[in-house]
């Protein structure tokens, strides 16, 4: 997806627009938004986006008052044999993920790893078109590292 970059301090359903309808608005700067199939949830201000780009990950980006977080999990927790060694491990590369963090959150009463970015509330549509690929790219690397040393 191509959209140009404009506005800031838009909310979930005027991204979704500008993500799903692309026009041909002034601007020169075209952002390359993942391929993806993208919902909006209006009720909860998210977007939900099944990146074909990284292997129909699911990812959600929330808007609340003051902050745009863009959130997947990556890996249920009791699914890894050595939970405290590859939380070291998470510690001691989170400055390697750049723009993205890994975190522990439940889901569904089952705790997960999960990556995630946050950006204020007014970035610009450049700042959060490169958190949807910094929080997918940094999922990738947590999952592709627990598939080789502690599944």
């Amino acid at each position: 997806m191509t959209t140009t970059a404009s506005s800031a301090g838009i909310n979930a359903a005027e991204l979704y627009h500008l993500v799903t309808e692309p026009t041909a608005a002034d601007g020169d700067s075209k952002l390359e938004w993942p391929q993806a199939t993208v919902t909006l949830d209006q009720a909860n201000d998210t977007l939900i986006w099944e990146l074909a780009d990284y292997g129909n990950l699911v990812l959600t980006l929330s808007r609340s008052e003051n902050e745009w977080v863009a959130m997947t999990p990556v890996a249920p927790i009791k699914g890894v044999k050595h939970s405290v060694e590859l939380n070291e491990v998470l510690l001691r590369q989170g400055l390697a993920l750049p723009l993205a963090s890994i975190g522990i959150m439940e889901i569904d009463g089952e705790d997960y790893y999960v990556a995630y970015g946050q950006l204020f509330g007014d970035s610009k549509l450049e700042s959060i078109c490169a958190e949807l690929h910094a929080t997918a790219g940094a999922a990738m690397e947590v999952a592709e590292l627990i598939q080789a040393h502690f599944a």
